[in-house]
Parts: C-alpha cells; sequence; structure tokens
C-alpha cells in the first residue's frame, strides 16, 4: 500500500485522538484521596489499586507515536520526489513548522 498524505494525516491523527481520550480517562479515573495510615510520627496515605497510572503511560506511548508519525510523514518522499534535509532546514519558516510539529 502506498503511503499518501491523507493516510498519514489519518494515522498522526488517530494516534493523537487515543492519546488525548486516554489521558482524559487517567484524570478522570484518578482517586480523589487515599486512607491515613498513622505510624510513628509519621502519616502514610494508602491509595486504592486504579488504572490510572497504566492509562497515563499508554497516553504518553500513543503521543510519542503521534509524534514519531508526524515527524516521519515531514520528511517521507510523496510520489517517489523526496527533498534534502539541508535544504528544508534553509527555510525559517519550515524550521519553525518543524519546531511546531515536534
Amino acid at each position: 500500500m502506498e503511503v499518501t498524505t491523507k493516510n498519514m494525516a489519518l494515522v498522526v491523527g488517530t494516534l493523537g485522538v487515543a492519546s488525548f481520550i486516554l489521558g482524559v480517562i487517567a484524570e478522570n479515573k484518578k482517586p480523589a484521596s487515599g486512607t491515613p495510615i498513622t505510624g510513628k510520627d509519621v502519616v502514610i496515605c494508602k491509595y486504592p489499586a486504579d488504572p490510572t497510572v497504566a492509562l497515563g503511560y499508554l497516553s504518553f506511548g500513543f503521543l510519542f507515536l503521534s509524534t514519531l508519525a508526524g515527524g516521519f510523514s515531514l520528511f517521507y518522499p510523496y510520489k517517489g520526489k523526496s527533498i534534502p534535509w539541508p535544504a528544508l532546514f534553509q527555510s525559517t519558516s519550515f524550521f519553525i513548522f518543524f519546531l511546531i510539529a515536534l
């Protein structure tokens, strides 16, 4: 299957939306507070088991994959035409776009 601009946009967008949704779910599932356990001159809070950490890691993973796919799409040779990297970074507007994309 040929990689097109449309396909790359779909991949980056899907990964970004998945990252966003998992991040929002992780924030909403976060426990409000823990149970305080008093010991000798110290108070330790025990939190119930929850999926917040796993959802946060998944969200970060999807964000990382989305960033990699976006970076790849900037340099991928579409229709067999490739632009040399030094030529791309000589353009100030492309360099700014590249920094924003990352």
